[in-house]
């Protein structure tokens, strides 16, 4: 069973992910699925909360399709979609949940390659953290008709990622982060991509035993009990502080901000 594929020096988050759907695509499709359940969390608890109903989610960014096909299992909608750059992750996505509809594309370059119209809901999640660019990536998906944005990242600017990145270089790490957050930095890169901001959902992510071991089982006994300790023990009994102080995943609702006549 193959390790994460680690971050190269200088190498870009979007070479990171085709190396490691190239190397180790099934097992990183299984990573992801377990992480999904979180992730749709976001999703779900934003749009009820807000009384929105959408009949069709787009998530960009999608992967092997964890996410978006635990929004199909949850059926939050009608109609699904999802887009990717990576040509073995959307044949994954396509082999596992057939009645989603997926796409191999730079959605900076076709930010919908689908024969739709419209979309209700956009999905970015855990996508932005990835990208040496995020502000023209934003901008670039206003030209795709969609009414709601819901875009989630992990918190890795506070207080104890700011004493790790003293230690060592945070970028040179397995899940290929290139960019790091608070939630005032996050809110201001929406707000000024031209969102407006609704609602926010914030959790300190906590995951269970078994997904530990079958993550870092096979790293060794010291590195297996540190991430059992930092991801699931301190995040179950100290959640607030936690989100507060070390680690957090941070999601937005947003509608996109409408030019005012003749501005």
């Amino acid at each position: 069973m193959k390790k994460p594929v680690a971050l190269d020096s200088g190498k870009s988050g979007r070479d990171h992910y085709e190396a490691v759907y190239k190397e180790a695509l099934a097992r990183q499709a299984e990573w992801l699925r377990r992480g999904a359940g979180h992730k749709a969390d976001s999703v779900e608890q934003l749009l009820h909360r807000n009384g929105i109903t959408p009949a069709s989610i787009l998530e960009l960014g999608c992967g092997t399709g964890a996410v978006i096909g635990e929004l199909q299992r949850r059926a939050l909608a009608q109609q699904y979609y999802g887009v990717d750059y990576s040509e073995e992750a959307i044949a994954y996505l396509k082999d596992a949940f057939p009645s989603i509809q997926g796409a191999v594309a730079d959605v900076m370059e076709t930010p919908n390659p689908f024969d739709k119209d419209s979309f209700d809901v956009v999905v970015l999640s855990h996508t932005i953290e990835h990208l040496e660019e995020p502000s023209p990536f934003l901008q670039s998906i206003h030209t795709i008709p969609f009414e709601y944005l819901v875009a989630e990242v992990p918190l890795e600017d506070l207080f104890f990622g700011k004493i790790k990145a003293l230690l060592k270089d945070r970028s040179k790490n397995p899940a290929g982060h290139v960019q790091f957050f608070t939630r005032r930095s996050f809110r201001a890169l929406l707000a000024a991509t031209q969102y407006v901001i609704v609602d926010e959902w914030l959790y300190a992510p906590r995951f269970d035993k078994q997904t530990l071991r079958f993550a870092y089982g096979e790293q060794g006994s010291l590195r297996y009990l540190h991430k059992m300790l930092t991801e699931h023990y301190l995040p179950k009994y100290t959640a607030l502080l936690w989100a507060r102080w070390y680690h957090a995943h941070y999601a937005l609702l947003c509608r996109k901000n409408k030019p005012v006549p003749g501005g």
